[in-house]
């Protein structure tokens, strides 16, 4: 049996490294097809296809939400077809999946209503870099990134350039405190009230993270610049999210996510609550001596932190023209605390006899909006 153990361990251990490439040699891209009208286009047809020679390699269909994805794709170049019924064939070309770019988000791709003696049109691919850099300002493009869906609007934090955490949890740049703006709007939250909204906004929300050491004039002041995360509508149709975490400390969180978008119409909806349950004990004791007595002093302490923060964002947009939007944001968060703190303190004679005792409490509870 041992024999066969280290066996399959050793197999175990040629094996990961052969799995790992495996998985490193593949790429991912999706978007959504819409129409002209902002429409979603069902049952369309996809083809993947090696671009260097020109064979077809896979196809799928776009769902009810005009949604379609590809993965586990080999590194190389390929190009995308896309045809309906009714519809004019639209090519993008020259998409090039690598180690260092291998997830693509094309977003809205719309196809135009066919038209007598038009050709298919032909779309050479302008890849967006994931990051950008001009002028010191550093923009990380989320809304490219296919893998951004799985994540959180934190886990993303934490793949920007120059942007760090210290160990309470504080967004950093370059070592300083940022001024923090969701679509150019600041945001007045304490520490606690900003991780929870960081954690309930998910990846596919994300269009790009602006990181500014070289902020606007109206922010020339904020000596840690400013990052400014900014929002899009989502894909068309309806689609949630919801996590729930806990630690052994005594803390949790649940946040959950929802999001429509149909036609010209789009609203999304974050939402969530942190709680922390903080329990903690501890005890002293102490020897005097002196010339003609012995004095003993005991100090056992009781504490409880108690605090439950909920949090809602509602983002509502119209586009009446393309160049006209109507834009709807309510963000609303609090935090409702109780925190208790019991110290006893007794002092012993050297026969062991209590001869003193005091007490201190101290009480707090509070609640605050923003």
């Amino acid at each position: 049996m041992l024999n066969n153990f280290l066996g399959i361990l050793i197999v175990s251990v040629f094996l990961s490294p052969v799995l790992n490439a495996q998985k490193e040699v593949s790429g991912i891209i999706s978007g959504n097809l819409v129409d002209e009208n902002k429409r979603a286009i069902p049952d369309a047809t996809i083809q993947l296809i090696s671009f260097e020679k020109d064979i077809y390699i896979r196809s799928t269909i776009s769902d009810k939400n005009g949604f379609f994805q590809f993965s586990e794709i080999a590194f190389a170049y390929y190009k995308l077809k896309f045809s309906h019924t009714g519809l004019q064939t639209l090519e993008i070309d020259s998409i090039y999946f690598r180690a260092e770019r291998f997830d693509f988000n094309l977003n809205d791709i719309m196809l135009k209503v066919s038209r007598e003696n038009e050709l298919k049109e032909v779309i050479v691919y302008a890849e967006k870099p994931l990051v950008e850099s001009k002028d010191g300002n550093i923009t990380f493009n989320a809304g490219e990134s296919a893998l951004a869906a799985g994540s959180t609007l934190a886990d993303l934090l934490n793949s920007v350039p120059l942007v760090t955490k210290d160990p309470d949890g504080k967004i950093m740049l370059r070592g300083k405190e940022p001024r923090i703006l969701v679509d150019d709007k600041p945001v007045e939250l304490n520490l606690q009230q900003l991780q929870d909204l960081l954690e309930s906004m998910p990846g596919s929300s994300i269009e790009k993270i602006e990181v500014m050491t070289n902020p606007p004039p109206q922010y020339a002041n904020e000596q840690g610049g400013v990052i400014n995360i900014v929002t899009k509508k989502g894909k068309v149709g309806m689609g949630g999210r919801l996590a729930i975490s806990g630690g052994t400390r005594g803390e949790g969180s649940i946040n959950g996510s929802f999001n429509y978008r149909k036609n010209k119409f789009a609203i999304n909806i974050n939402t969530g609550a942190g709680l922390n349950r903080y329990l903690g004990e501890g005890n002293s004791s102490r020897k005097n001596t002196y010339a003609d007595s012995v004095n003993y002093l005991n100090t056992v302490s009781h504490s409880l932190n108690k605090n439950i923060r909920p949090n809602l964002r509602v983002v509502i947009d119209y586009e009446i023209k393309k160049n006209h939007q109507l834009n709807f944001v309510l963000n609303k968060n609090l935090n409702d605390f109780n925190n208790s703190n019991s110290t006893q303190y007794s002092n012993l004679n050297r026969m062991n006899q209590l001869y003193k005792l005091s007490e201190r409490n101290i009480k707090s509870d509070g609640t605050g909006n923003n």
